[in-house]
Parts: C-alpha cells; sequence; structure tokens
C-alpha cells in the first residue's frame, strides 16, 4: 500500500540513543502508565521490556505526523498491558505501526476509523487523539488502543511464526462458546452488559470485551462472572484483584 505524507521511522537494535533513552521511557511508564503502577516490582521488568520491544524494534509510520519516541512507549505500554500474561509474546507479525494525528478515512472501506489492524500486511493503525482520549477517559470501556492491540493478539495467535498457538486452547474454546451466546444475544437486541458493536463478530467481541476487562474490572467480573473468568484465565491477568 502506498501511503501519500508519511513519515517512516525503523527502530535499530541496540542503538546507544536508546540504552540513554531507557531511563526517560521508564519515566514515561512511572508517570503517565496506570497499568504499570499497579504491578509488583518483578513483574515491571517484563512490562519495561514489552515496551522496549515496540518502540526500537517495529517500523513505526507517522501519517502526516512525526511519531515522537514518547508516543511510541504510550503504544508500546498499551500492548505490554495487553501481553503481560504471555512474557514471550511480541505480535512478532505485526511489524508496523502506523499514527494518524486523529480520525482518519479508511482506504478499504471510506469510513472513517478510529484505528484498525491488518493482518495480510501486518499492520496496527491508530488515531493518537483517540488513543490519548482512550487513556484520558480510562472508566468507560473504550480504549482504541487496547481494542486494535486485542485484534492484534486475536489474529497473532492464529499465525504460523513461531509466536503462536499461546492462547490456551480449551479455554479459548470455553470463550469461543460464550461470546457466541452473547453474540447472539446482542444480534437479537436483547439486553447486554456490552455495547452494541460487540455483536458484530468473535473477533470485535473479544476485542471490545478487553476494553471492558481492563477499564472496568469489577463491575465486568460481577455483572459477567463466567466471561470474566474464562478472559482472566486466557490473558493469564486479573486487573480486578489490582483495581
Amino acid at each position: 500500500m502506498v501511503v501519500v505524507g508519511l513519515l517512516v521511522h525503523r527502530g535499530t537494535r541496540n542503538s546507544r540513543s536508546n540504552a540513554r533513552n531507557d531511563a526517560a521511557d521508564k519515566a514515561l511508564l512511572v508517570k503517565y502508565a496506570i497499568h504499570y503502577q499497579r504491578l509488583e516490582l518483578h513483574d515491571r521488568a517484563t512490562f519495561e521490556r514489552k515496551v522496549s520491544h515496540f518502540v526500537n524494534e517495529k517500523t513505526w509510520v507517522g501519517a502526516g505526523m512525526e511519531v515522537v519516541r514518547e508516543m511510541k512507549v504510550m503504544i508500546g505500554a498499551c500492548a505490554a498491558q495487553l501481553l503481560q500474561g504471555f512474557p514471550e509474546v511480541e505480535l512478532r507479525h505485526f511489524d508496523r505501526i502506523v499514527v494518524y494525528p486523529d480520525a482518519y478515512k479508511s482506504h478499504r472501506t471510506g469510513r472513517s476509523h478510529l484505528g484498525e489492524v491488518r493482518p495480510k500486511v501486518g499492520m496496527i493503525i491508530i488515531s493518537w487523539d483517540d488513543f490519548l482520549h482512550g487513556y484520558a477517559h480510562s472508566r468507560d470501556a473504550h480504549n482504541v488502543g487496547l481494542h486494535e492491540m486485542a485484534h492484534a493478539l486475536w489474529f497473532e495467535n492464529s499465525i504460523d511464526n513461531g509466536e503462536s498457538h499461546f492462547l490456551d486452547t480449551r479455554l479459548l474454546r470455553e470463550w469461543h462458546a460464550l461470546a457466541d451466546a452473547e453474540v447472539r444475544r446482542i444480534k437479537a437486541r436483547e439486553p447486554s452488559y456490552f455495547r452494541d458493536y460487540a455483536g458484530t463478530n468473535q473477533a470485535e467481541f473479544f476485542a471490545v470485551a478487553v476494553e471492558y476487562f481492563f477499564e472496568q474490572p469489577k463491575e465486568f467480573r460481577k455483572a459477567m462472572p463466567a466471561y470474566y473468568s474464562t478472559l482472566s484465565d486466557l490473558l493469564r491477568q486479573d486487573p480486578a484483584a489490582q483495581a
């Protein structure tokens, strides 16, 4: 795909500039990354390593804007938040992250998007303004960063690249059954804890559920205990216990 006006930043391994920025990156996490702040000290090292991988090893593309290091750190922290239960998973297939300043018109659909994931080309796309809004309003279960990273994780699990099938097969079957039932209820316009968009399909249900899981964990656990428990086991995390 050719996109006009893109600024491309490719990560480099073990560069001196990255080493010098480690302390600044950690300071950003301490100040802004709520999930990181809640982690035990021994879990923070895994989180920091994942953020470093995203910052330094992914290809960053600015769509009409410059993607500065602070933006990479915060988007990397979003990925690390979701992947905390999988120390070795780095969303290897998705090696390019495109950042727009705000909502953009998709070349594929012709509609305005806040973000999307394109597994065929290994690309994650995010609107920076909407990314910031998601974390500034961290209790409304609307978070485009978590939503798109959840899509990437969902696809990564099925892509044979040495990193696939990290989601437990039995738990995934349980989740599929639960999701199918709730998607049917939403499509039938029956009352649901989740917003209507979750009823689009299995992939969207998972992405929306991840938003609720991290932003309303206690409410989610109380309203949908089976769903929360299965997702907690599937992602190897329990944010309700930390909130």
